[in-house]
């Protein structure tokens, strides 16, 4: 056993000579129990397939770096000496990776029984499949938002985040950018997706070599970035939604406080902006890109004003909490 508990014959030593299949990526930061619980996860449903796992820790002060070297040797660990972001962390583990697959993954995620291997198998036999997302799930089992059509004005209004598709999710509108199903009983069946999340995402690694690696600018909307360019190259990405992942949203570190919350409101439209500009934008003086200057410019100032409230109860309940 090791340290953490894990049979020594479900971790296979980095100095293993035989082939790697399959590089499962985890970036983190801050995330010291999710990450080992993920970890755990995968070695608790490891796939038949010689794998690897890579970490690489964000710089953070939590003692997540020694938790992961001192419980999980066989992990290939990687440190960056600066906090340098999620595309940051990835490309540099892909440009370590061993295996034929990629597999990106959130570090607040827990792994299900076959997940691997059917995501595996289906790159496998999917010749134009580049990369394949899994079926996320919330913690309470309800279906997590995963899998949706390209940013685009129509999903500004109806998308995940759009206040219509909050009060009324099961609008028609909004099911046309939100392509996930919540019924138990539709089909299990596979499906081209115009982006799925990189919380649990699997590439070739043909794709990467091709494709390159993540927008290292793009903290929101790195992902339809990815999709978008995988596409541009002339594979598909998949839905697959027999392959089951936990997503325990948002615990991994990223918005563990106000500083890092706050952020996420100016990363979220400043990569709207670079999204549209890369991908959208023909001429700058168009009139629909002084529209959406305009509209990203208003819900910035909407959202940031929202945030602040926030974060002031947040204060309130807390000074409260202390005071009692």
């Amino acid at each position: 056993m090791t340290t953490s508990g894990i049979p020594e014959s479900l971790v296979p030593p980095r100095d293993d000579e035989r082939t790697v299949l399959l590089s499962v990526i985890i970036p983190t930061y801050n995330g010291r129990e999710v990450t080992r619980g993920c970890i755990e996860s995968i070695y608790a449903y490891p796939p038949q397939v010689p794998f690897e796992i890579i970490v690489v820790d964000d710089a953070s002060s939590d003692g997540t770096f020694e938790m992961v070297r001192d419980q999980f040797p066989a992990v290939c660990l990687i440190r960056n000496e600066i906090n340098r972001n999620y595309g940051a962390s990835n490309n540099r583990a892909m440009q370590e990776a061993r295996g034929e697959f990629f597999y990106l993954l959130n570090n607040d995620t827990l792994m299900t029984p076959n997940a691997l291997d059917l995501m595996v198998g289906f790159l496998q036999t999917q010749s134009d499949a580049g990369g394949v997302g899994s079926k996320l799930l919330n913690e309470d089992g309800s279906v997590q938002w995963s899998v949706k059509s390209l940013p685009n004005p129509g999903s500004a209004l109806f998308g995940g985040r759009s206040p219509l598709t909050r009060m009324f999710p099961n609008n028609r509108f909004s099911k046309l950018h939100l392509l996930h199903s919540e019924d138990p009983e539709a089909s299990g069946d596979p499906f081209v997706a115009p982006y799925v999340s990189s919380a649990s995402y699997m590439i070739k690694r043909a794709v990467f070599e091709t494709v390159g690696g993540l927008d290292e600018r793009l903290t929101y909307h790195v992902d339809a970035d990815y999709c978008k360019r995988v596409s541009d190259a002339g594979w598909n990405s998949y839905y697959l939604p027999c392959a089951v992942v936990v997503h325990l949203d948002h615990q991994g570190g990223t918005l563990v406080n106000t500083k890092r919350r706050m952020k996420a409101v100016i990363e979220f439209h400043r990569g709207s902006y670079i999204y549209y500009r890369k991908h959208m934008m023909r001429r700058f003086w168009e009139p629909m890109h002084l529209f959406v200057i305009a509209g990203l410019s208003a819900r910035f100032v909407v959202s940031l004003l929202r945030r602040l409230g926030q974060e002031l109860k947040i204060q309130t309940s807390g000074k409260t909490q202390l005071s009692s």
